[in-house]
C-alpha cells in the first residue's frame, strides 16, 4: 500500500510544498502506479489521471483553476504532435515559462501532447523551438482559448 497520494506544489525557485489531501482534493488510497496531466474535458484547465495497481483509474477534474491557452502543434511528417518542441507564451515582449512536448512522462504514463499554458495576463505571441532547432513566433489574437501552430508558424484559432 503506497499511501493516499501527495501533491507537491511548486512555490518558485526550485522549492516544493506538500499540499494536504483535504485541501487539494487528491485522495488516492492504495497503490498508485502512474500519473498523467492533460485537459481531459477541454475546459482549458489541467486535470489529473492516476492509475492504481488492482483498482480503478482515478480522474481528478480541475474545476477551480483559471483556464489557460490550449496549444496543439502540427509537427512535421513522422512527428505530427511535435514531440521535442519547446513552447513559450510572450507577454508584450516578456517571455513566459517554457513547456516541452515530450513522449513518456512517468511509469506507464503519458501527459497530453496538448499543453495548457498559463495566462496570468493576455499573451501577445507564442514562441516555439521545434525539434531540429527551427524557431517560429506567431501573434495570438485576443480572447483566444485554443490554437494550432504548424512548423512554419502558421497559427489557426480553434475556438
Amino acid at each position: 500500500d503506497a499511501g493516499r497520494g501527495l501533491w507537491l506544489r511548486g512555490t518558485g525557485g526550485g522549492k516544493l510544498e506538500a499540499v494536504p489531501g483535504q485541501r487539494s482534493g487528491i485522495l488516492v488510497y492504495g497503490e498508485q502506479r502512474g500519473a498523467a496531466l492533460g485537459d481531459f474535458d477541454g475546459d482549458g484547465r489541467v486535470d489529473l489521471a492516476v492509475s492504481q495497481n488492482g483498482a480503478e483509474t482515478k480522474l481528478y477534474r480541475n474545476v477551480l483553476g483559471k483556464p489557460g491557452l490550449r496549444v496543439r502543434l502540427a509537427g512535421p511528417p513522422g512527428n505530427p504532435d511535435g514531440v521535442g518542441a519547446t513552447l513559450r507564451l510572450v507577454f508584450g515582449g516578456r517571455p513566459g515559462a517554457a513547456r516541452e512536448i515530450h513522449g513518456g512522462s512517468g511509469y506507464w504514463s503519458q501527459d497530453s501532447v496538448v499543453p495548457v499554458l498559463g495566462v496570468p495576463e493576455t499573451p501577445t505571441e507564442i514562441w516555439i523551438r521545434w525539434p531540429g532547432g527551427k524557431t517560429t513566433t506567431s501573434p495570438i489574437p485576443d480572447g483566444t482559448k485554443e490554437i494550432t501552430v504548424d512548423t512554419d508558424g502558421k497559427l489557426t484559432v480553434n475556438r
